[in-house]
């Protein structure tokens, strides 16, 4: 019986991995570049504009006037640490390690191109979730995807469809393995007892809404991104690796997939291209619909001035998942075949960081949980929109959804997420190429 559970499982995570590369390969990547493309040229690259001048955009929001401010929203800056919380997790370390581990050093190139496109792409779904949002009931906003998809389509359907979709996406199952999976390994904790504390957090944030995770993410976020960037520079000088050779390496392998290396089985290019594309786009949100439910709820009017804060949320990103790809390159551990994107962080950094496994146990903590929490609270305003009841019937499927995926291993919880964001990917852009001429480029840049 035990046999036949395991053959069957293997099966079902055979099916997934096929169905999730056709998905990205032939679907999702043609859609995100010729969309973050158009956008790019019919803003006469807005987004470069926008990424080297950060001090004109952060002044204006803190000197924005009071005729721009309306009543009952949240502080966009408060946004802005609540847009990284869910974007920066997990994906930044161990699930862009792994992409490299997989497709090869090239996959760093496909990154930063699906960034690249992919901050209009954030910019345009946030600009739209503002403009189509609505006041509710407890004073605040309601908005994001769901609701432009409305006036996209003129249809119930498709925004019923993206907010379920969102439900079984928003429950980050994976993060929430790899958190459990680093302190039960490491620590050698109870993973019933840990399971059990990570849910409770979950849910405590869960309740408290937006405004909860807003205030947990601005004091946890700060402090992931000091320890983490530090540790990673630090160990990237002391390896004295020659740069102009690595990058150099990165470009040959973007555009030839790579041949076998040691531990590495080799990859094709459209296996780089695949790896590093849904990779940045699962850690960055890009074209996910988070960041246009989270920043509705800001208490400015324009909407292409919030919106502009998610482009140094995504190039923030992209500098943490740049920082931990040389990590392993650097150290030369991408190609060691470990199973675990945790594992490849753990091996680059043990000669030079004393108890790294530990404090890599609790960076990744740090990172999961904010990102955990944060597509809770999506998720729960999308079970919302589909039902008043909405919210109490999906606190119960996650419960019960992290408890049954924390006795799986975590490649089949990863499987299932790119699936589901992949169809996010899908949906809400046909939505935003549709809408595109409501889509409007700040004037203060």
């Amino acid at each position: 019986m035990n046999q036949f559970c395991e053959n069957l499982l293997h099966a079902g995570l055979n099916l997934m991995h096929v169905m999730n590369d056709t998905l990205w390969e032939y679907v999702d990547f043609y859609i995100i570049l010729a969309i973050g493309l158009y956008l790019t040229f019919k803003s006469n690259f807005f987004q470069i504009r926008t990424i080297i001048r950060p001090r004109e955009t952060f002044r204006h929001l803190k000197r924005i006037s009071e005729d721009d401010r309306i009543n009952g929203g949240i502080r966009p800056l408060r946004l802005y640490f609540s847009s990284m919380g869910g974007s920066i997790g997990i994906g930044n370390i161990g699930g862009i390690v792994s992409a490299v581990s997989i497709g090869g050093p090239g996959g760093l190139f496909w990154m930063w191109v699906a960034v690249f496109v992919g901050m209009l792409v954030k910019y345009a779904e946030i600009f739209l979730g503002i403009k189509y949002r609505v006041k509710n009931k407890s004073g605040g906003y309601d908005g994001g995807a769901m609701y432009y998809l409305s006036h996209a389509f003129n249809s119930k359907t498709i925004p019923a469809f993206f907010c379920i979709l969102m439900c079984i996406y928003g429950t980050e199952i994976y993060q929430f393995k790899v958190v459990e999976d680093a302190f039960v390994e490491t620590f050698g904790l109870n993973r019933i007892a840990v399971v059990a504390c990570l849910l409770g957090l979950t849910t405590y944030v869960t309740v408290g809404g937006v405004k909860r995770l807003s205030s947990v993410c601005t004091v946890l976020m700060p402090i992931f991104l000091a320890l983490y960037t530090f540790v990673c520079v630090y160990v990237i000088i002391r390896s004295n690796v020659n740069f102009g050779e690595l990058f150099s390496d990165v470009l040959k392998s973007a555009f030839s997939g790579r041949a076998a290396v040691g531990g590495f089985v080799g990859s094709s290019f459209m296996t780089t291209v695949q790896q590093g594309m849904s990779n940045a786009i699962y850690s960055g949100d890009i074209g996910m619909g988070y960041d246009s439910v989270i920043q509705s709820e800001t208490q400015i009017s324009e909407p292409g001035i919030q919106a502009r804060t998610a482009m140094f949320s995504l190039f923030t990103d992209c500098t943490i998942c740049t920082l931990s790809v040389l990590l392993v390159l650097c150290t030369n551990q991408w190609s060691a075949g470990y199973t675990h994107g945790f594992d490849f962080v753990v091996a680059a950094l043990s000669p030079y960081v004393p108890g790294v496994k530990q404090l890599m146990a609790v960076f990744f903590a740090l990172a999961g949980l904010t990102t955990i929490f944060g597509y809770q609270a999506v998720a729960t305003k999308s079970a919302k929109t589909l039902s008043p009841k909405g919210p109490s019937i999906y606190l119960i499927y996650s419960i019960a959804a992290f408890i049954a995926f924390s006795f799986l291993d975590q490649n089949f919880a990863r499987e299932i997420m790119f699936i589901a964001g992949g169809l996010i990917v899908l949906v809400n852009l046909i939505g935003i190429f549709v809408l595109r001429k409501e889509i409007q480029f700040s004037r203060h840049v």
